[in-house]
């Protein structure tokens, strides 16, 4: 503790303090018009910080457990407080009915986004290995899937509304999901190591490009994609494995 590596633990700070600037607006958003949007996009520039204090740890080779356990706290609130707070928000700015049946869905959402990053601490080390797969999917990814949907409800209001009814239903399942142990790889670890091939480029150009272009309904459909990929990955890796152990099964 007498030497604390001051830039990854000092974006870990931005992390946090984009997660305490997200509920602010959250709650002024039953108030004021684009609020829930600003909070939506404070946790997504949260993200960015989160995705990289890890990365300047590892290349400052300053990675020590305070940094990960500072990391975790930060994640707590903003990726598992600020992001069941704005749907809160957003219920009961709705006038959805149930409302008890909302506070279940945030809680569960909060609880598990605390287990979530306990689990990570205890079973993840230090090392870039361990960093290339997740065991339950993980919080920024699930804040990500709740606060695109709330961008997309800004951009999209004046025609549909029913995103503010799904919402607490999505936070439900997706706290379900950071406490599973649904496999889901880490993208960012991934295309920022070494070299890639050229399909793979050629997609990050797209991507990028669709972003820039429509950023609040591919925000939405990346992380959706991303979400539903470990569920249908575990659905035809139970249906192959039936298959097999079938085929295998001796005919009388």
């Amino acid at each position: 503790m007498r030497k604390i590596a001051a830039l990854p633990s000092m974006l870990t700070l931005a992390n946090l303090l984009c997660g305490f600037a997200s509920l602010r607006y959250a709650a002024e958003g039953r108030y004021s018009e684009g609020s829930f949007a600003a909070a939506a996009w404070m946790v997504l520039l949260a993200m960015v910080f989160d995705a990289l204090d890890g990365k300047v740890a590892r290349l400052m080779r300053a990675e020590s457990k305070f940094g990960a356990e500072l990391d975790s706290l930060a994640d707590v609130v903003s990726f598992g407080v600020a992001p069941a707070y704005l749907v809160m928000q957003m219920a009961m700015e709705a006038g959805l009915k149930h409302q008890r049946l909302v506070w279940l869905g945030c809680m569960v959402y909060v609880m598990c986004a605390a287990l979530r990053l306990a689990r990570f601490n205890v079973e993840t080390e230090l090392d870039e290995e361990s960093h290339k797969w997740f065991s339950g999917l993980p919080s920024p990814a699930a804040a990500g899937q709740v606060v695109s949907l709330v961008i997309l409800h800004q951009h999209v209001q004046a025609h549909v509304d029913f995103i503010p009814r799904l919402l607490p239903t999505v936070a439900f399942f997706t706290g379900v999901l950071m406490a599973s142990r649904v496999r889901y790889p880490h993208l960012i670890s991934r295309f920022l190591r070494g070299r890639h091939a050229y399909a793979e480029f050629v997609f990050l150009c797209i991507t990028g490009l669709l972003v820039a272009m429509h950023k609040e309904i591919t925000l939405a459909a990346g992380f959706t994609i991303f979400t539903v990929a470990g569920v249908l990955g575990v659905a035809h890796k139970l249906v192959f494995h039936r298959e097999k152990d079938e085929e295998e099964e001796p005919v009388f």
